[in-house]
């Protein structure tokens, strides 16, 4: 069958490949090893005070900024992290993930007139995606951009579109394409 130089030469080079193989993964291990080691020794530099430092002033930001500011820095933080997306979205949570409390987004969104409330600045904001959704994507239904915005259900978006844009979702992707033509 194999002479047995043959063997020996397939066994040889059988026994290289798998000490190449265990040779590439301890590279790639150490490599993350090492890695994260060095994020620890910088975590590790700075001091227990500093660390909470740190903390506090994250936290601290955006309860000192002036209305106009923080309304700048919540609209920036809803495309970074688009909340409004979540159809079961409540004030409680928004106020837990962007770190500021109900009361300061409440008053805060009541004295923008363009919103007046936390569930009105939501409806815009879904809105706002929605239209995106609907001139940049015609391959999509409407159910899936009533989904994307973040409505509960299709009917609640057709009917809120509807009422704020005077016209149906469909309507509106008509119009817009024709516009683009």
């Amino acid at each position: 069958m194999f002479a047995p130089s043959t063997i020996v030469v397939l066994a040889s080079l059988l026994a290289f490949l798998a000490m190449a193989l265990v040779m590439v993964l301890l590279i790639r291990t150490t490599r993350k090893v090492v890695d994260n080691n060095a994020q620890l020794v910088e975590q590790l530099k700075k001091t227990p005070v500093d660390r909470i430092r740190e903390d506090v002033s994250s936290l601290e930001q955006p309860m000192k900024m002036e209305d106009a500011q923080l309304m700048a820095w919540l609209d920036g933080k809803m495309q970074e992290n688009p909340l409004y997306q979540q159809p079961d979205l409540d004030l409680k949570t928004m106020a837990e993930s962007l770190g500021v409390s109900q009361r300061r987004i409440v008053r805060l969104l009541k004295s923008q007139p363009k919103y007046g409330s936390f569930g009105t600045y939501i409806t815009e904001k879904r809105l706002e995606k929605a239209c995106e959704l609907l001139k940049s994507h015609p391959e999509y239904t409407i159910e899936s951009i009533s989904q994307d915005a973040g409505f509960p259900s299709r009917r609640t978006f057709q009917t809120i579109f509807k009422t704020r844009l005077g016209m149906s979702p469909s309507e509106y992707r008509s119009a817009v394409s024709n516009e683009n033509e």
